[in-house]
């Protein structure tokens, strides 16, 4: 690992966690509790879970970055996780991206015809976006870029699915990535966002998810360092 790159890897859920780095069972119990913090062995960097969803992750990101960003034993924060592909934006379940731009998908207006108005139409913007890639290790800055939504309220229909990847030209959908940005860029600590794609965002069907296969896909990338 670089001298200068030390990552906190920030995860949604224990099961995310325990999916990538399962020799952390050896010595941490059951679940860790969200906001502390597991130093990974062998120098690969430290761990996270901050729960999961927009409110709750941002919540627990900033009281841990009011703690330790001007301080921490890290340098840089790795956001990593599932998600759900679009279909049809060339991106496949088993697949690992990196996301570099999130939007946060069910912010808009409700019109009165029922159409969804999204909030950069209305006049505000809210694209968040990851940090430079100068001096990053090649296992983060060599994968797939692509664009990501953040949602409150995940995809459960294929029109929904049409509708959200054309309004906002992004490719897969996960509940944390706009936070992420949005808070690290505030406490000025860079942040990248590292996703393994479990399913297609489309009509609802969970015999169709691949959730181990995509953890043990992320697992396989975060070999590499």
């Amino acid at each position: 690992m670089e001298d200068n790159f030390v990552p906190l890897f920030a995860f949604a859920s224990n099961l995310e966690f325990f999916g990538v780095f399962p020799e952390c069972k050896s010595f941490v119990q059951n679940n860790i509790r969200l906001g502390e913090i597991v130093e990974l062995p062998e120098g690969r960097g430290f761990a996270v879970v901050l729960g999961v969803g927009l409110l709750e992750f941002a919540t627990n990101l900033s009281v841990l970055l009011s703690r330790f960003a001007a301080e921490g034993p890290f340098t840089h924060v790795v956001l990593a996780g599932i998600c759900g592909a679009y279909p049809g934006r060339g991106v496949n379940v088993g697949d690992v991206v990196r996301v570099d731009s999130e939007i946060v998908g069910d912010l808009g207006v409700v019109e009165c015809d029922g159409s969804f108005t999204p909030w950069h139409k209305v006049g505000a913007t809210s694209v968040y976006e990851s940090s430079s890639l100068r001096g990053v290790p090649a296992w983060l800055s060599n994968l797939k870029p692509i664009a990501g939504l953040s949602v409150n309220c995940c995809t459960g229909t294929a029109s929904m699915a049409k509708e959200r990847s054309e309004n906002f030209n992004v490719d897969v959908e996960s509940m944390e990535g706009a936070a992420c940005f949005s808070i690290c860029h505030a406490f000025g600590i860079p942040c990248y966002e590292i996703r393994a794609v479990s399913n297609f965002a489309t009509t609802r069907d969970k015999s169709t998810w691949r959730i181990p296969e995509a953890l043990a896909a992320l697992r396989a990338a975060f070999t590499s360092f």
